[in-house]
Order: C-alpha cells, then sequence, then structure tokens
C-alpha cells in the first residue's frame, strides 16, 4: 500500500515543507484516570512535537481533570507547548465533545487522540509529510497496532480487524476516495490528522455520525484521502471503550449477531439512510457541482429505500433481498453478504 502519493500536479516547489505547518491535537477525555499518563507522554515526546493541545474532558468522575491541570501547567513550562484544558457539564458525548475540541484549536493540522491508547515516537512527522508532500491532501489516516488493558500486542492489526480489502486498497490508489469512505468508515481517529481546511466543509459535525467517520466521508467529497500501512499508534483495547474493535472471527460475528438481534426491524437501515441523507446535504451546501459523488450518494440512499420497502411476507422479502444481492446493492453500499444476512434475519 503506497501512503501518500504527490499528486501529480504539484512540483517539488510547489510542496509545503512540513515545518511551515503548525500542528494540533484535539484530545478528548472522560474518566481517563487508568491509561491517561502514557497517552499524554506519547504525545509530548514526539520528534516533532505539537504546537497546540487542546484537551476537552467530558466531566470525569475520576482524577482525571486533576491529573490535566497538573500535566498542563507542567507542559507550558517545561516544553513550550500551548496548552488548553476544557471541561463540560453537562456532558456533551463523544461527537460533540471532538467537535469543541477542534474548534478550540487554530493550527494548520489537526490530529485526534483518544484517551488511553499510545502513539509512536515518529507519528506526527511521518503524517506531516505526507501533507507537505501533497498540498491536495485533507486527511490522512494510518493502521494502528491493537494492545490489550496491560499494553501487550493482540497479534493484529487495526486494518486487519477492520477486514481492509484489497479492492478497497486499490481504490483508494486510484483516488476513488468517495467510493470507499462513503460505504463504510476505515477511519480511527486516533489514527487520523486533517487540514485546518476541511473544517470549512465538515462543521457542524452531522447527527448520527460519529466525529471520525464523518470527517473522512467529507475529506473524500472534497479531495485526496491517505492511507498510511505504517502502525503508528498502540489502539488499546479494554472493557471500557466507547467505541472498540472486536478481535477475532467468532469476536467479530459474535458482535454482529448481537447487535442485529436487539435492532428493531428496520431501525438500522433507518439509521443509515438519515446519514446519507444528512451527507448529501452538506454535498448540495458546500460542492454541488460534484455530480459523480451526488449521483453515488443518490444510488446509495435508493439501495436503503429499497430494503427499508422489502415486503414482510417470506417469499416476497426473500425475492427482494436476492434480487438486491444480484444487483450488487449489498456489495456497494452496505456490509456484502452480512448485510444481506441482516434482511435475512428479520424475516
Amino acid at each position: 500500500m503506497h501512503p501518500c502519493p504527490p499528486s501529480a500536479q504539484s512540483t517539488d516547489a510547489e510542496r509545503e515543507p512540513a515545518r511551515s505547518l503548525s500542528t494540533g491535537v484535539a484530545m478528548c477525555t472522560c474518566n481517563a484516570g487508568a491509561f491517561i499518563h502514557q497517552q499524554l507522554d506519547s504525545i509530548v515526546n514526539q520528534t516533532v512535537a505539537p504546537d497546540q493541545i487542546v484537551i476537552s474532558d467530558d466531566r470525569s468522575d475520576d482524577d482525571t481533570w486533576t491529573v490535566l491541570q497538573s500535566w498542563a501547567a507542567a507542559t507550558e513550562a517545561q516544553r513550550g507547548i500551548r496548552v488548553t484544558l476544557l471541561r463540560n457539564d453537562p456532558r456533551l458525548g463523544v461527537t460533540r465533545n471532538f467537535e469543541q475540541a477542534i474548534r478550540a484549536l487554530d493550527t494548520d493540522i489537526i490530529f485526534l487522540a483518544d484517551q488511553d491508547d499510545v502513539w509512536t515516537a515518529g507519528k506526527v512527522g511521518a503524517l506531516l509529510a505526507c501533507f507537505a508532500a501533497d498540498p491536495e491532501l485533507l486527511l490522512v489516516h494510518s493502521d494502528a497496532e491493537l494492545i490489550d488493558e496491560q499494553g501487550n500486542d493482540l497479534g493484529k492489526s487495526l486494518f486487519a480487524a477492520l477486514r481492509l480489502s484489497e479492492r478497497e486498497q486499490a481504490l483508494v490508489m486510484q483516488g476513488k476516495f468517495f467510493e470507499v469512505y462513503c460505504r463504510r468508515n476505515l477511519v480511527t481517529g486516533t489514527t487520523a490528522a486533517f487540514r485546518r481546511q476541511l473544517l470549512d466543509v465538515a462543521l457542524p459535525f452531522a447527527e448520527d455520525w460519529i466525529h471520525d467517520e464523518w470527517l473522512a466521508a467529507c475529506a473524500a467529497s472534497e479531495g485526496k484521502v491517505g492511507m498510511l500501512a505504517d502502525k503508528l499508534t498502540q489502539y488499546r483495547q479494554h472493557r471500557s471503550n466507547v467505541i472498540g474493535i472486536p478481535v477475532g472471527t467468532v469476536s467479530r460475528l459474535t458482535s454482529y449477531a448481537i447487535r442485529v438481534a436487539r435492532t428493531p426491524r428496520n431501525e438500522h437501515l433507518h439509521y443509515k439512510l438519515r446519514r446519507l441523507q444528512a451527507l448529501r446535504g452538506r454535498l448540495v451546501a458546500t460542492n454541488p457541482d460534484a455530480a459523480d459523488k451526488l449521483a453515488l450518494v443518490d444510488e446509495a440512499i435508493a439501495h436503503y429505500v429499497r430494503r427499508i420497502g422489502f415486503g414482510r411476507g417470506p417469499v416476497s422479502r426473500l425475492t427482494s433481498i436476492l434480487h438486491e444481492y444480484k444487483a450488487r446493492g449489498y456489495h456497494r453500499f452496505a456490509d456484502g453478504f452480512a448485510g444481506m444476512v441482516r434482511d435475512v434475519i428479520h424475516l
């Protein structure tokens, strides 16, 4: 996988030197006490240190806020990094909390950070080099090493756990970013960074979208998305994860089956439809001339409308499901065979 290919249109003289790009970190916390020190240390000990860090705490009940206050004072005094702490009451939730932290930054490049992971020392420099090499690049994300609560390697990378396919990698290499990131999210926030100009399109974050997947979809609709094969983050998996990755085939299938069984018929489809309609609305507002992207979203919307309209009778429903499967609607706009299984389960 080639990570961040320079634009064929740009020359060396036109490429931004990495040192000219200011960098900021938007980090969110909520009861982060167990792992916060490792994450903070890994951020400030980068070979290319960030210029600014904003941490937004979602009303932690443990000692997180006290830890942050002490750390912020020491970091500003000893490292010369600008640190801003924000505290919410009441809680905003993950997406709104990240939106708040991001809005408080004023840097050219914005990195997203969770409270419980560990960054490799060269992460900021590696992603920054991608932006410096290609001025058209809006967002870059990398692979990650999955670790357990104790920091032990789980033996699987993030991209492997996400089942990133060769077809998806090929589409990204071909510049068909929207076709990939409109279908499903491959961007985990803690592995990503983006240009500030992306916020002109992405803000405010849409309802029904998590912050990282919304940023990825908006970036894919407006410009280039870079996919870096290097594992630049240790992505911790534990019981307190707000958003985690099931590891292993049995775990993944079990997690999927439980979600499907607990979800009322068509609730998931209406949710996906609302998301696509929100994305279409943002496209119309910010990039109305992107006819190809609007057409793709319209096809995806039509796919979910058809599925919502499948009959309740077993014969008619199965006939509709098989027709949609043969037309490759599930593969283009949903979870492939798993999406078809979801509709069969809800017979």
